[in-house]
């Protein structure tokens, strides 16, 4: 009865192994290639690897595939098992607003400009008056604005409208707006802070103020902008 029953051990764990290896023997590998071939590929929210990468399949319908990269379109999509390929590939498509715009360092905060000599006045007591200034600043503005928002030269404030801009591609709406504060008039200098404001949102949420976030970027448009002020506005 005991040598029985240890054959019937034996051929059960037998029987396990081969039925477990079988297992691994059906599993597949999935090779998985994207273009940029240093754009992250994830599957099912883990990194896997960037370029080329092979995975192993398990049991569930299907894995969730996720492509990023700085620059590009980030891509979500599902492999399902029950397709025969072994192998996918993939092309990101450029981020249109990346291409429309470039990083800077002075969008999102204020800057300060010395304005020259040239663009000020003084009256009989040697008090400063800066109207030849807001006029430059003017026509600087309105070569980009079709409008000024706020004008307001007694306080020292100019504020252009947003302007704003859609790309479908990539889902998201990017608006701009300069902001100009006279800062300072001492007896011998005149100086302004000019801010290019630069923001992001969903496209679908665009209509809603509290979507948008500041991007270290601004668009290739207005970026002329602050050298602009910077040479016409500034001492020689």
């Amino acid at each position: 009865m005991k040598d029985l029953f240890s054959k019937f051990f034996i051929v059960s764990i037998v029987l396990f192994l081969s039925a477990s290896l079988n297992v691994e023997a059906k599993k597949k590998i999935l090779k998985i290639s994207v273009v940029p071939s240093d754009a992250q590929i994830s599957v099912d929210g883990n990194y896997v690897g960037s370029g080329v990468v092979e995975v192993t399949l398990d049991n569930s319908d299907f894995i969730a595939i996720k492509l990023e990269k700085e620059g590009y379109i980030t891509q979500e999509t599902k492999f399902y098992k029950s397709d025969k390929r072994n192998a996918i590939a993939y092309t990101m498509r450029l981020d249109k607003f990346w291409e429309a715009s470039v990083p800077s360092g002075l969008v999102n905060k204020f800057f300060t400009v010395t304005v020259s000599s040239e663009y000020y006045t003084k009256d009989k007591d040697g008090k400063i008056i800066p109207d030849k200034a807001w006029k430059l600043i003017h026509q600087i503005l309105l070569n980009y604005f079709d409008e000024m928002q706020t004008t307001d030269i007694t306080s020292g404030f100019i504020q252009t409208p947003w302007q704003y801009e859609r790309f479908s591609e990539s889902r998201q709406a990017v608006r701009t707006r300069v902001t100009v504060k006279q800062s300072g008039i001492s007896e011998d200098e005149l100086t302004f802070k000019i801010k290019i404001s630069s923001e992001q949102a969903p496209l679908f949420g665009m209509d809603n103020e509290n979507s948008y976030r500041e991007v270290v970027r601004v668009l290739k448009k207005f970026e002329p902008l602050i050298s602009e002020f910077q040479s016409r506005l500034s001492k020689k």
